[in-house]
């Protein structure tokens, strides 16, 4: 009996070790620092964006919206439970670090990748929430391709048999476009707003 207990306690203080190391991992991996944005660091050699088409609770959006203007550019849906209020409140945070800055203060687009649900009106409302200058746009699958495509943002409705219940996987990059409408930077999770506004300020000096 006291060889089996032993034994047993051995295996037990091994299962605890193991799940000790476990909650450090998972510590340190919710510690990463924000990752550098990726982007063609010339001008000269920005990704333009194709023609695109969208509209939302203001009308059209296309190419030349973007025109003459610094844009963060995000995808999600309004029903996220917790990427997208995260990142919209992230760069509400950015614009207000750029306020007042020798700086421009950007444009917030949101690109709803859940058009059934998300109706002007809705996307209207819901981004009034984080600020009421963000834009709302979206558009059926075949009018986003141009972005999602040109970008590498994949978006997946799971269970959308359900019309009111269902989630959406997406990506959850932010993209920063310069006033000519290219890709100056992307930035992957995980994301500081410090980082958005101290990129935006680099990249706009002339």
């Amino acid at each position: 009996m006291k060889a089996s207990s032993a034994r047993i306690l051995l295996l037990a203080g091994a299962v605890l070790a193991l799940a000790g190391a476990a909650l450090v991992w998972q510590g340190l991996q919710g510690r990463q620092p924000a990752q550098e944005p990726s982007g063609p660091p010339a001008a000269d050699t920005r990704q333009s964006l194709p023609v695109f088409a969208l509209h939302g609770p203001r009308g059209a959006f296309g190419n030349a919206d973007l025109a003459g203007r610094w844009t963060f550019l995000f995808f999600g849906y309004t029903r996220c439970p917790d990427v997208c209020p995260t990142t919209l409140s992230l760069m509400t945070e950015a614009k207000g670090l750029l306020a007042g800055a020798s700086a421009p203060v950007p444009q917030v687009v949101f690109v709803s990748v859940d058009p059934r649900r998300d109706t002007d009106p809705l996307l209207a409302e819901y981004l009034a929430a984080f600020d009421q200058s963000f834009i709302g746009v979206s558009g059926d699958d075949a009018s986003l391709a141009p972005l999602t495509v040109a970008l590498g943002v994949r978006y997946q409705r799971l269970d959308a048999s359900d019309v009111r219940n269902y989630t959406v996987d997406h990506s959850a990059a932010i993209y920063l476009l310069d006033p000519q409408g290219r890709v100056a930077a992307v930035f992957p999770p995980p994301q500081t707003a410090g980082l958005l506004a101290s990129t935006l300020r680099r990249l706009a000096q002339p």
